[in-house]
């Protein structure tokens, strides 16, 4: 935007400077009032031809046709850059960036992708899945495209930057995950958003084991080695392929479908100062509550004891179907947290 605007500027310049020189000139070489001469410096370089104010003289004449030369050489040259902005799909864009700019703005709450890669792409579909808002962030204009063309908004430029990060809504954002090409990309990504927002939640992806500890040292909450977590996976399906099997049901790879839920407790759940074995939750909604992280404590109980009390700021974990989730919502009196399930397509 700041190119063509600085385009534009400079036409615009060339064109009021042309007809500041034509003015003086017919004034000083013909004499002329300044109104006549303005008169005759406009209809000459816009090639309006309503004839001269005055008998030119040969000095006069001589002007006249370095005025047209360059005075109709600049005008030429501010539509030519007029239609290669439009032509060349510029005008689309600024309109486009101003468009993901409002929707921007209007976000709380949200989590940011960057890099728009495999790893990035798939996260996106992800997020789609399980309804949660998010903002790409690319620093390459094909990838933007095609995130734009998925219906995603996406800013272009360089994640690591304070002012693409702030286009982004980083200080109202919930969440970032950070996965560019390079791990000292994705080091310098941390950096800066953990000083933007020392809130923020930051997952980050590592090529490497040896970069893990230098992504924890710069902020990230968790960091995730996809090749890791693939060697992981494979040696799971030749060693234990029950276990393989039993996890493709549980993450909806299989034809029954679980989802993963995590409820924060407030203090107007119904289900504060009740206890699990009150609440029936097995037997009333069919899902099983896997763990508790106690709000007085941040422990996690990894496997609750059905006589324990739930309190406000307490986070339950839950797995069953999405039917089972919907009553255990009902139960409990709280909502799922947005893009907290693990459903279908998720190891």
């Amino acid at each position: 935007m700041r190119k063509e605007l600085r385009t534009g500027l400079a036409v615009l310049a060339a064109i009021v400077a042309v007809i500041v020189v034509g003015t003086f000139g017919f004034m000083l070489i013909e004499r002329w009032s300044f109104l006549d001469a303005l008169y005759m410096t406009i209809t000459t370089i816009f090639t309006v031809g309503f004839g001269e104010v005055h008998p030119l003289s040969r000095g006069g004449a001589v002007f006249t046709i370095l005025l047209i030369l360059g005075g109709v050489g600049t005008i030429l040259y501010g539509i030519g850059a007029m239609f290669e902005f439009v032509i060349s799909g510029q005008l689309t864009g600024v309109y486009r960036r101003r468009t993901v700019r409002r929707q921007v703005d209007k976000l709380t709450g949200h989590h940011i992708i960057c890099g728009y890669g495999r790893v990035g792409e798939a996260v996106a579909q992800h997020f789609v899945a399980h309804n949660a808002t998010f903002v790409v962030i690319d620093s390459d204009q094909a990838s933007v495209d095609r995130a734009s063309e998925a219906g995603f908004p996406a800013v272009l430029g360089d994640a690591s930057s304070d002012e693409i990060l702030e286009a982004a809504g980083i200080r109202r954002a919930k969440g970032l995950i950070t996965a560019v090409g390079s791990d000292a990309g994705n080091i310098f990504v941390t950096l800066s958003a953990r000083v933007l927002n020392p809130s923020l939640l930051i997952v980050a992806r590592a090529g490497s084991e040896d970069t893990v500890s230098k992504l924890e040292r710069a902020g990230a909450d968790h960091v995730v080695t996809p090749y890791g977590i693939g060697g992981k996976r494979m040696a799971t399906l030749v060693l234990k392929p029950l276990v393989s099997d039993y996890l493709e049901v549980v993450t909806g790879g299989g034809e029954l479908e679980f989802r993963v839920e995590e409820f924060e407790l407030t203090a107007r759940c119904c289900s504060v100062g009740q206890s699990i074995e009150d609440l029936a939750v097995r037997k009333r909604t069919g899902a099983t509550i896997l763990a508790v992280r106690h709000a007085s404590t941040g422990a996690f109980d990894t496997n609750p004891s059905p006589d324990i009390r739930l309190h406000a700021g307490d986070m339950i974990i839950a797995i069953g179907t999405p039917t089972e989730i919907t009553k255990l919502e009902d139960l409990l009196g709280a909502s799922s947290r947005p893009g907290a399930s693990m459903g279908e397509g998720e190891r």
